[in-house]
């Protein structure tokens, strides 16, 4: 499965109190890219981000379990129960800090990083995207 994630600097967090820390549509645009003509499975919760996005979608409460090998977005869930089935990881940082209380839980030393760039976004300056794989 290759998953995608944005992530604040200080402690790798993804939300706050229940809220998303960030929220940038060039960045679903490149999600949306990367996906191409598969399907994004993703939560309830984040299925607004894409609203506006031309990407297939799958939502469900148990996306992850429903991805298989396909594309899903996380933004709200702990990743550790999925780890053996992910075989890619595509980690949008906002090069910002924000208070967290759900913070990323897998150990990116697990994967190989493969690949990095930078982007501008509509709401964040800069963007770094990173490319993990195991």
């Amino acid at each position: 499965m290759k998953v995608f994630v944005a992530l604040e600097d200080r402690a790798n967090g993804m939300m706050f109190n229940h809220r998303r820390l960030s929220r940038d549509r060039v960045l679903y645009a490149d999600i949306a890219a990367e996906v191409g003509d598969g399907t994004l499975f993703l939560s309830p919760y984040s299925e607004p981000m894409f609203a506006d996005i031309p990407v297939k979608c799958s939502v469900s409460e148990n996306f992850l379990d429903a991805a298989g090998g396909g594309c899903a977005f996380v933004e709200d869930r702990a990743l550790l129960p999925y780890c053996d089935r992910i075989t890619e990881l595509v980690v949008y940082r906002w090069g910002r800090v924000y208070p967290s209380d759900m913070r990323f839980d897998l150990d990116l030393g697990a994967f190989t990083k493969i690949g990095e760039s930078e982007f501008v976004g509509s709401s964040h300056e800069k963007i770094t995207k990173e490319i993990y794989r195991k």
